[in-house]
């Protein structure tokens, strides 16, 4: 099988505003990294997303998404990040049910960041999606 060496992975990450440190602010939108795109989303709450809504990313193009929520101790509605796990869970069960990878969506649990901290871990995920796990709904 030959892979595609131009492979570029644009990687999404939805964050939690609160998982930012004080006055950090990182602006939506793309971002070209070295050897990666970046999206970035910030929510009010990481427990604004919904399963269905993580699998139409990786459909309309994603090669992997990021949730950042703020710790479950830290949630400003209690559970919310509480949600978003149970959500994001159950996305990576409908992807693995639908013979795609479901290592392409993770979720971690982050506060203080800097606007660095999350352009690093748009960089780490995009550093484990190889070239075979590309999206076969996106033409590369």
């Amino acid at each position: 099988m030959v892979m595609n060496e131009s492979f570029e992975p644009e990687v999404v990450v939805l964050y939690c505003g609160r998982s930012l440190a004080g006055d950090n602010h990182l602006s939506d939108g793309t971002r070209q990294g070295s050897g990666f795109r970046a999206r970035f989303v910030m929510m009010p709450c990481s427990s604004k997303i919904e399963s269905l809504n993580l699998i139409k990313l990786i459909e309309h193009g994603a090669d992997g998404v990021v949730v950042v929520a703020c710790p479950e101790e830290q949630c400003q509605f209690l559970v919310g990040s509480n949600r978003a796990e149970k959500r994001v869970e159950h996305a990576r069960l409908l992807l693995g049910e639908a013979g795609m990878a479901p290592d392409r969506l993770t979720m971690m649990r982050r506060q203080e960041l800097s606007a660095d901290d999350i352009i690093a871990v748009a960089e780490e995920t995009a550093a484990v999606i190889s070239p075979l796990g590309q999206n076969p709904m996106k033409s590369h």
